[in-house]
C-alpha cells in the first residue's frame, strides 16, 4: 500500500501510473477526503488544547473555592464535540484507507506500457518450451483426481 503522504504529494504521478496500468480507479475523492481529514485533525487538536487549558483553570478555581459548574458544562459540550469529530475522522480515514488499498504499487520506469501482457517484449529465452502430446491439466484438477484435495471439506472448515 502506498503511503498517504506520498499519494498526496505525487497525485499526478499516481494518476499517470493508474492510466498506464489501465486501472479505472479515480482519485478525485482522495484529495477531498484527505483535506477533510486534515481539517478535522486540526479542529480536534485545537479543541483538545482548549479543554486542557480550561481543565487547569478549573483546578485552580476549585482550589480557590470558586463555582465551576458553568465552565464544566462548557467543557462537557467540548468533549462531546471532540467525540463526534473523532467518529467523523474514523469514517473519513476508513474511506481513505479503502482508496489507498486499491492503488497498486508504482512499477519501475523501465517497465513497458501496454494494455496487457501480450505487449511485453521478450528479453531472452532459455531452452525450448516443452511440447506435450496431451493437454496439460491444472494443479487443482490433478489434486482432485489424486484425491489429495477435498474442496468440499475445505469449504466446510472455513
Amino acid at each position: 500500500m502506498l503511503d498517504m503522504k506520498f499519494v498526496r504529494d505525487n497525485l499526478d504521478v499516481v494518476r499517470e501510473m493508474l492510466k498506464n496500468r489501465n486501472n479505472p480507479l479515480k482519485l478525485d475523492d482522495f484529495s477531498e477526503l484527505e483535506k477533510t481529514r486534515r481539517d478535522i485533525l486540526n479542529e480536534v487538536e485545537q479543541l483538545k488544547s482548549q479543554r486542557n487549558s480550561t481543565s487547569k483553570k478549573i483546578g485552580a478555581m476549585k482550589k480557590a473555592g470558586e463555582d465551576t459548574t458553568e465552565i464544566s458544562a462548557q467543557m462537557r459540550e467540548v468533549g462531546e464535540k471532540i467525540s463526534a469529530l473523532d467518529n467523523q475522522l474514523r469514517d473519513v480515514e476508513e474511506k481513505l484507507r479503502d482508496i489507498l488499498l486499491h492503488i497498486p504499487n508504482i512499477p519501475k520506469a523501465d517497465v513497458p506500457i501496454g494494455l496487457d501482457d501480450t505487449q511485453n517484449p521478450e528479453i531472452r529465452r532459455w531452452g525450448t518450451p516443452r511440447k506435450f502430446d496431451f493437454e496439460p491439466k491444472a494443479h487443482w484438477d490433478i489434486g482432485t483426481d489424486l484425491k489429495i484435495f477435498d474442496f468440499d471439506r475445505a469449504a466446510k472448515v472455513t
